[in-house]
């Protein structure tokens, strides 16, 4: 597999992936961000990991962020924002978090790929990231084995699935799944445009920046 072709690919699904998200739904976050007097951030694996480079972003145009979960994080309170990131909007443990998060007056953001998900559901403000559609997706959708009926999900077991060699190829071409790429790359839009709500400048960025090195 070329490589040079495997970074194109991904660039070019990050890039139509980011053209796809509703600007206003980027707008109505930011401006819960802004004026949040606390930021916490949650999320689970790869999710977790970008929603909290989100909570660092914030960090670094002066919003005071935790993270759920570590041993400074204070309780949360009316007044507050929880941001959540989440590919499928669905993570039990995670929604259990969204759900006390509200019920203490704080308000919900979520970057999910669906809306109408549990965690979709409970957030005050939803920014969908679309899913891009490949040719492989559309493979593996046909392909793929039925699921055995006591597992829920795929997480823990084996599937062999009756690919070529080539089509094996085309999954790494295809890469298909940049939701957290696509997120990764929104969050410094989103910096962007809190940064416009609270009125700071890039200078801010240089400022708040961990000097701690």
């Amino acid at each position: 597999m070329d490589t040079k072709q495997i970074l194109e690919q991904a660039a070019k699904h990050v890039a139509e992936g980011l053209t796809k998200i509703d600007p206003a739904q980027v707008d109505a976050l930011a401006k819960g961000i802004a004026k949040a007097n606390r930021v916490f951030v949650t999320g689970w694996g790869r999710a977790g990991n970008v929603a909290g480079i989100l909570g660092m972003d914030m960090s670094q145009i002066g919003k005071l962020v935790y993270r759920v979960g570590d041993n400074n994080t204070p309780s949360i309170h009316e007044g507050d924002i929880l941001l959540v990131m989440s590919g499928s909007g669905n993570t039990k443990t995670i929604s259990i978090i969204a759900s006390e998060a509200k019920a203490f007056g704080a308000e919900v953001g979520l970057i999910s790929t669906s809306a109408e998900s549990i965690i979709g559901e409970i957030a005050d403000y939803n920014v969908v990231i679309p899913r891009v559609e490949t040719p492989m997706n559309k493979i593996m959708r046909e392909r793929r084995p039925p699921r055995d009926p006591k597992f829920k999900g795929t997480a823990g077991t084996r599937e062999v699935w009756p690919l070529t060699d080539e089509e094996r190829a085309l999954m790494t071409l295809d890469q298909m799944e940049v939701t957290y790429q696509i997120a990764f790359t929104l969050n410094e839009v989103i910096q962007q445009k809190v940064m416009e709500e609270i009125g700071e400048t890039v200078e801010a960025v240089h400022y708040y920046h961990n000097s701690l090195e």
